[in-house]
């Protein structure tokens, strides 16, 4: 009897143990788990700060590109109107004339027809330099916008989703009390008819065996009476199955 109860207790310790490591197991990879959502969590936040520092700088570079386009355009357009003042002085004095006897005779007309074919060019030039200005700032600003888009793209399907969560461990079962009451009560009831059959033999050993035999109860006396009501022998106080808490966490 003594030792059903020590082995009873002896594999509820080892299962115990085991369920332990088993629950140590778990609550790591839960752990890990949680931390690697929070590090994902944490690296897309990190992402779009720096998509948002991204587009806040390709839109400035796309703006300095539009202004420095200006700049150029009003740099071209100064030297042109220069150009063509003084091309305008120049078809001025060319339209002098010269009255001889009746006859008027122009001086300088070539000079002026000159100077109105070079005007005319700068006009054009003036003309090509707005449209091309126009596609150089229309440009800049697309690629502006390209950069924009494409660090968007970056960021847009969010920070992704979790991988799986680990799943809940399964424990070892405990051996059942019952049964381990139960070989008790056999063990008992062995000794009870071991006890009567040594009663029916001599004297001497009658009274020492019913000596015994007053000490002992039958089996139903044991498992009806409490471990602490058993007298003719060790109680039978086994260990309970423990019970376990997984670690205070939150599984998505």
């Amino acid at each position: 009897m003594v030792g059903a109860v020590a082995g009873h207790n002896n594999q509820v310790s080892q299962i115990d143990a085991q369920n332990r490591q088993i629950l140590s197991g778990y609550n790591q990879r839960k752990a890990a788990y949680e931390k690697s959502n929070l590090d994902r969590v944490g690296l897309y936040a990190a992402k779009l700060i720096d998509v948002e520092i991204g587009q806040d700088e390709a839109a400035l570079s796309a703006r300095k590109a539009e202004s420095q386009v200006d700049l150029e355009e009003d740099a071209a357009l100064r030297a042109i109107l220069a150009q063509d003042e003084e091309l305008q002085i120049k078809q001025m004095q060319a339209r002098n004339f010269a009255d001889e006897g009746g006859r008027a005779r122009s001086f300088g007309v070539n000079q002026a027809r000159l100077a109105g074919r070079q005007r005319g060019k700068l006009e054009a030039a003036a003309s090509e330099l707005m449209v091309q200005g126009y596609i150089n700032k229309r440009e800049a600003r697309l690629k502006g916008d390209r950069a924009r888009t494409e660090l968007y793209r970056g960021v847009n399907l969010g920070p992704g989703t979790p991988g799986p969560a680990p799943e809940m461990p399964e424990y070892l079962d405990y051996p059942s009390p019952v049964a381990a009451a139960a070989q008790v009560a056999l063990g008992a009831l062995t000794v009870a008819s071991g006890a009567g059959a040594f009663s029916g033999g001599s004297s001497s050993s009658t009274a020492g065996a019913g000596a015994g035999a007053t000490k002992m109860t039958d089996a139903g006396t044991y498992l009806n009476n409490s471990p602490s009501q058993f007298t003719g022998g060790t109680p039978f106080n086994y260990t309970p199955a423990p019970t376990y808490n997984v670690t205070p966490g939150r599984l998505t």
